[in-house]
């Protein structure tokens, strides 16, 4: 989230078997510990920004879980347009996803057909020279 903003953007998205090779129930193994991304070249600079992992869990209750952390962005002052974040689980204003019981496409399409898109602001930050 970057300052003045009133939700997360969307920078990349993980769907089903988080922690996983695969599924479960074929043969994925419980071995995965990062991701590697990459940022969008035009994600604008600012010394402030909150960088967040969200998820629901899928055994047990649904529960809407929210990893946050303070971080600056080094780039040039701009705006940048994308998907924002997608929320459930979270009270009665939003949707609830019910236990997955093996099928984990469950919920999935609230994730790919969330078109709501927000822009972020960013003034630019770290002596970036283009």
């Amino acid at each position: 989230m970057y300052p003045n903003s009133t939700t997360y953007l969307v920078l990349h998205q993980e769907l089903r078997y988080c922690f996983y090779t695969g599924p479960p129930d074929n043969g994925g193994n419980d071995t995965v510990r990062e991701y590697t991304f990459n940022l969008p070249p035009n994600l604008p600079g600012t010394p402030h920004a909150v960088a967040a992992w969200t998820f629901v869990n899928s055994v047990g209750a649904r529960e809407f879980y929210a990893l946050c952390g303070d971080i600056a962005v080094i780039g040039p002052a701009g705006t940048l347009t994308g998907k924002a974040v997608t929320i459930v689980n979270y009270g009665s204003d939003t949707v609830l996803i019910p236990e997955f019981l093996g099928n984990y496409d469950t919920g999935i399409s609230y994730y790919t057909t969330n078109t709501t898109n927000v822009t972020v602001v960013g003034e630019g930050f770290g002596g970036y020279s283009g």
